[in-house]
């Protein structure tokens, strides 16, 4: 995206990270800025979520209620992200728009896989297989000191947040994997303002 022509054609871009990175906040504006610059509508959604049925799963998986194992949660996640690209992001990138994605296929690695100790290869042929297409353009993965990501969020508000410290770490890891076994993951430094933060999302995407 090194011009406003690479604005021209739709992007599919997802931002990643552990919880308390910034993921919503820089989500929120590059909505704004994609708007702003291309002209174009943009469509935001969270996985999972964004569908009835996703935001189902998603009360689900987030539930103090249920004890759910990695196994569990991978088919959770790929049911509730194949609805998601089916029916939100499918039918908005076909009409010429803008889709801003909070968590893909690298969190349901990170989590699952990494901190879960799901096979790695097994998750990613999972994800391929059930929620392939269509693909994000750009990913980008926001990186946060977990010590400093759980500052900003507060107390465990789910689930998986209620997993501590010491999962996160390993979470953080296992972006760090991802971005080794997938290429064209981009890195930004997640540390500092909202502004600053913002700054380095937009010219990652602009290749800078």
């Amino acid at each position: 995206m090194s011009s406003r022509t690479a604005l021209d054609a739709p992007l599919f871009i997802v931002l990643e990270g552990v919880d308390g990175c910034g993921k919503s906040t820089q989500a929120a504006r590059l909505v704004q800025r994609l708007e702003r610059e291309s002209g174009r509508r943009v469509l935001h959604v969270r996985e999972p979520g964004s569908t009835a049925l996703g935001e189902s799963i998603r009360a689900l998986l987030l539930s103090r209620e249920h004890d759910l194992d990695s196994g569990v949660e991978l088919l959770l996640f790929a049911a509730a992200r194949r609805q998601m690209l089916r029916e939100r992001a499918g039918p908005a990138l076909a009409r010429g728009e803008h889709v801003v994605c909070e968590r893909f296929h690298a969190s349901t690695f990170a989590y699952q896989s990494a901190a879960g100790g799901l096979d790695e290869r097994e998750v990613l042929a999972v994800l391929e297989r059930w929620a392939g297409e269509p693909k994000p353009t750009h990913t980008l993965l926001i990186e946060t000191a977990p010590e400093a990501a759980a500052l900003r969020r507060g107390r465990p508000g789910d689930r998986i947040e209620d997993k501590g410290l010491g999962f996160q770490y390993s979470v953080a890891a296992g972006f760090r994997r991802y971005t080794e076994l997938v290429s064209g993951v981009l890195r930004v430094d997640g540390m500092g303002s909202a502004d600053e933060v913002e700054a380095r999302v937009w010219r990652a995407l602009h290749g800078d």
